[in-house]
């Protein structure tokens, strides 16, 4: 049994890390929000936050999730282009669905038995409101920069890291509605010195820095911590869905979208089965 649990220990890691580089990279949805659904958001903040105390203990568990990131970003970027080109619109529908159906694991991270307070609420509030400002902002065309100099790709960095560490929050999404998505994906997809070492600088100095912020208030306010980010999750999945209605030009993409659903819903009950069974274990252990 023992070492059942240690093979599959490692291999569940690069999983979670495979996912989380596809979505941070893809347009619309937040890596955060699936580390939440997967269980592992508080480990990876409270890691990052406090490495003194839990990175030597957690660091295999770390590198995984950062090398198979890497990874899947490059691998997404690469088939970016291709894969949106035709089925933008589907992929969308999908994730939305399959994020939709992860709420109520999410609600169940933030019920801790007591009254539902006003403060509670207002956290909700101030995600969801947060989405849908941006969503706003996105539906505003903006100008595409071909060549980002290193100070905007540096700032880019770590807005991009923010938002990694923010459920509800794409950071795709920011980068087009800035102008600078196209550029960035080419740069990744290029190995592109040029464009990696200045994004990647302010990626880990967002990540480090905002990380803090985070670990504190899921620290001293966990429960309203987490109604802000089920009102981001919220927010994200009628920005998605939104950008996606607006998007659909003619039946072929309409069927699409439709089978798309019905998969993202397949894909979010099996993950949310999965997701619900590992966390009766982990409170079992």
């Amino acid at each position: 049994m023992t070492t059942d649990m240690s093979v599959a220990e490692p291999v569940k890691n690069v999983l979670y890390g495979a996912i989380l580089g596809m979505t941070i990279i893809l347009p619309g949805f937040s890596a955060a929000t699936m580390a939440v659904v997967l269980g592992i958001y508080d480990r990876i903040i409270r890691d990052i936050s406090r490495p003194s105390q839990y990175l030597k203990e957690d660091l295999w568990f770390i590198l995984t999730i950062i090398v198979v990131s890497l990874i899947g970003v490059y691998i997404t970027a690469k088939c970016l282009t291709l894969v949106i080109e035709s089925y933008e619109v589907p992929l969308m529908f999908f994730f939305a669905t399959a994020v939709a159906i992860q709420l109520p694991n999410i609600w169940r991270r933030a019920d801790d038995g007591e009254k539902v307070t006003k403060f509670n609420i207002l956290a909700f509030i101030v995600g969801f409101a947060l989405m849908i400002l941006l969503l706003y902002i996105s539906t505003i065309s903006f100008h595409q920069v071909s060549s980002p100099g290193p100070i905007v790709l540096l700032l880019a960095g770590v807005v991009y890291g923010i938002c990694i560490l923010t459920p509800g929050l794409s950071g795709s999404t920011i980068m087009i509605a800035l102008g600078l998505f196209a550029a960035i994906v080419s740069g990744v997809t290029a190995l592109d010195a040029s464009v990696i070492i200045p994004l990647m600088i302010g990626l880990a100095a967002g990540i480090v820095l905002f990380s803090k912020l985070i670990d504190h208030f899921l620290t001293c306010n966990r429960k309203s911590s987490f109604f802000a980010i089920i009102g981001l999750t919220t927010g994200s999945i009628v920005m998605v869905i939104v950008q996606a209605l607006m998007m659909i030009d003619g039946s072929d993409t309409a069927i699409q979208s439709i089978v798309a659903i019905a998969a993202g819903a397949l894909f979010g009950l099996i993950a949310y089965k999965i997701t619900r069974r590992s966390t009766q274990c982990q409170n079992q252990a």
